[in-house]
């Protein structure tokens, strides 16, 4: 088959081009404050207005990213809906889909794609690295697409704020892709814990086995024996980001522990194992953090972190310690726990007055009660469940069905739950970047007397 010509070379782009293609033009330089304060604010609770909804038809969709975990997105919305063009930066990491949807137009450029495709498609699918994902998710928005959008949901909390106001703006379908917003078990947490069968919850702890890619070292130097690949661009790889040559030892893997590309072990799994408890105890707003850690040098996140978040008083939730341990690091099992009840190697606890929850899922699983005495009166009387289901349990039929106006606003959608959440968890990677208590005002977007940290919250752009 004869390569269509988008996909023997990319458009250039002008800086003149570039930025007519946001209205929010300021990703050149540093996006102002004032600007996120004015613009932004906490969840609301308003029904959203969804536009261009699609009836009638199958939604057809475009996906930026293709390997990775755009491969398993493919997988699990191609069932669903349309593929109709696809977009990656290594056509070689790109051939598996390519060959799948041999008529799909193909793009390396996510701006070219939807200047082109613009008519063609409803909604977007982006499974870039972290820093990439608010750029082409607000050129997505902005053109009145629906998008779905890996975790982290952004780089910065600058970038997540913003795209709660897009989403609002525009009236579109939003979902971020931590899968257990959509299953049974961060619900049926909710539900035990509101009906109180540990009693207050003092203490939550939370840990995983990332990182799984190198971190706690230098960043590799280019490597002149490993020249760039012919079928990578580099320079729409590294996208927004400062430029560098290229380095094999970063994409398209290891990018997770460099901090101009990705969110590190807690930005990797932070939005699945900390959303439970995120929804079950509504831990947003205010919020001191402090980090403990084995140290961040040559531009790559820590080999090993446990970071605090302490959380005041949310309406009749008393305060409540919240702990994340990465890099093997776990909490010690507390007495309410079995002898043989082992920690694995990812989790959470929930101490409460009465006793514990333990669950040992990653995206959030039915959790077990302790002690043994508890568990029995518990199996006796469970508490009924009362909050809504996802379809099927799925994350990507939720999306859907919302975009076909034949469901609610998805589980993970940008204005109720996954900006909050991003920011919940990138607080924690904001701590590691200092060695002081970091005191959220989240009405300011601001960390209360630290003004240095501004650059990590609201970070420079290169043009590419």
């Amino acid at each position: 088959m004869n390569m269509p010509a988008h996909s023997r070379s990319r458009l250039v782009f002008t800086r003149r081009r570039f930025l007519q293609t946001s209205t929010l033009a300021t990703l050149a330089a540093t996006l102002p404050l004032d600007r996120l304060r004015a613009a932004t604010g906490t969840a609301t609770s308003a029904a959203p207005k969804f536009k261009n909804l699609v009836t009638g038809r199958r939604v057809r969709l475009a996906f930026v990213g293709i390997g990775g975990r755009g491969n398993s997105n493919i997988d699990g919305l191609a069932p669903l809906a349309d593929v109709v063009a696809l977009c990656d930066v290594d056509f070689r990491h790109a051939r598996q889909n390519f060959a799948r949807f041999p008529l799909a137009p193909r793009y390396r450029d996510y701006r070219q794609l939807l200047d082109e495709m613009h008519d063609r498609i409803d909604a977007v699918v982006i499974s870039t690295t972290d820093h990439m994902h608010f750029p082409a998710a607000l050129a997505a928005i902005e053109r009145g697409k629906h998008v779905y959008v890996e975790k982290p949901l952004s780089h910065t909390i600058g970038e997540a704020r913003l795209l709660k106001t897009a989403a609002a703006k525009h009236g579109i379908v939003t979902q971020m892709g931590n899968q257990g917003s959509a299953r049974e078990g961060c619900r049926i947490t909710r539900e035990w814990l509101d009906a109180g069968v540990i009693g207050p919850v003092r203490e939550v702890h939370c840990w995983t086995n990332r990182p799984i890619w190198p971190q706690g070292m230098a960043a590799p130097l280019p490597d002149p024996a490993s020249p760039l690949p012919a079928t990578l661009e580099w320079d729409l790889w590294q996208g927004v980001a400062p430029a560098r040559d290229y380095a094999p030892g970063i994409a398209p893997f290891n990018w997770r522990g460099y901090l101009d590309y990705g969110c590190g072990a807690l930005g990797d799994m932070g939005c699945h194992i900390l959303n439970a408890p995120f929804y079950a105890l509504n831990l947003r707003g205010d919020v001191t953090v402090t980090a403990k850690h084995s140290g961040i040098a040559g531009g790559v996140w820590p080999e090993w972190a446990v970071i605090t978040y302490e959380f005041p008083r949310r309406g009749a939730l008393p305060p409540v310690k919240l702990v994340w341990y990465d890099g093997k690091k776990k909490p010690d099992a507390p007495a309410a726990l079995d002898a043989a009840t082992k920690l694995g190697a990812n989790g959470t606890l929930y101490l409460g007055d009465k006793g514990a929850l333990y669950d040992a899922d990653t995206y959030g699983g039915v959790p077990r009660v302790f002690p043994g005495a508890l568990a029995k009166t518990f199996a006796a009387s469970r508490p009924p469940k009362t909050l809504p289901r996802a379809a099927k349990s799925s994350i990507y039929l939720d999306w859907i069905n919302a975009i076909k106006g034949e469901g609610p606003a998805p589980c993970s959608n940008f204005i109720d739950h996954s900006v909050d959440l991003t920011e919940t968890t990138l607080l924690g990677n904001l701590a590691l970047l200092t060695d002081k208590p970091v005191r959220w005002d989240a009405a300011a977007c601001a960390a209360t007397g630290q003004p240095e940290l501004n650059k990590y919250i609201n970070k420079t752009y290169r043009l590419f």
